[in-house]
């Protein structure tokens, strides 16, 4: 594992995705289909109670140190063999091939998080909760759809990311606390990880372009 985390978001044109779709079978869930068992477990404890337990405590008083507790080493521990249960060679070229027809640059299109130390899809999907996370479409923060399916997934992203005022200060302060307790990333835009997203899959389902999302250490 690197000391960088990436989470990449893109629009590809719809025949890109579904031809990658065709060579790769959609290598960005569990390679059998069904997850690991420890995965399993982990996924029951976050959607069964977990992901309301605390994440992070500050023992030595209200101005010492933000510290993970074991829910949260728990939760980064499922994110990971998420992650590592779907990896592949098939994965890895996937990921190769949807990157080189994205946008070069970062903008309608194009969405980039990086964090030093911390992996962004663990920092939103705990700032989000069980029940938001699991509106998105993919495994983790993993996904390859065709424009079709963008457009049919485009409001599981907006009721996952478009959040009350109240709400959503909650969910930024939770992105925030992930990226300074598990990572070295207190000043990571907390509003961008939860915006990005949703701009980009708004944009493909506007212009019938498919969608690719992977995450990554560097």
């Amino acid at each position: 594992m690197g000391a960088t985390g990436a989470w990449v978001v893109g629009a590809l044109p719809d025949a890109a995705a579904r031809d990658l779709a065709r060579r790769y079978g959609r290598p960005v869930r569990p390679l059998d289909g069904y997850p690991p068992r420890e995965v399993r477990l982990a996924l029951a404890w976050w959607h069964n109670g977990g992901g309301e337990e605390t994440f992070f405590a500050r023992p030595a008083g209200p101005s010492g140190p933000l510290e993970p507790t074991p829910a949260a080493y728990r939760f980064a521990d499922l994110v990971e063999a998420a992650h590592a249960s779907s990896d592949s060679a098939d994965a890895d070229a996937m990921q190769d091939a949807s990157t080189a027809v994205m946008p070069e640059t970062i903008g309608a299109g194009l969405f980039v998080a990086t964090a030093r130390k911390a992996n962004p899809v663990a920092a939103l999907f705990h700032g989000l909760g069980p029940r938001r996370s699991a509106l998105l479409p993919g495994w983790f923060g993993h996904v390859l759809l065709s424009a079709d399916e963008v457009r049919a997934a485009l409001p599981r992203y907006e009721e996952a990311l478009l959040l009350p005022d109240g709400e959503r200060a909650a969910v930024l302060s939770g992105i925030t606390d992930w990226m300074t307790a598990m990572g070295d990333a207190p000043d990571a835009d907390a509003a961008e990880l939860v915006d990005g997203p949703l701009r980009v899959v708004r944009h493909a389902a506007a212009t019938g372009s498919g969608v690719a999302a992977f995450s990554n250490w560097y």
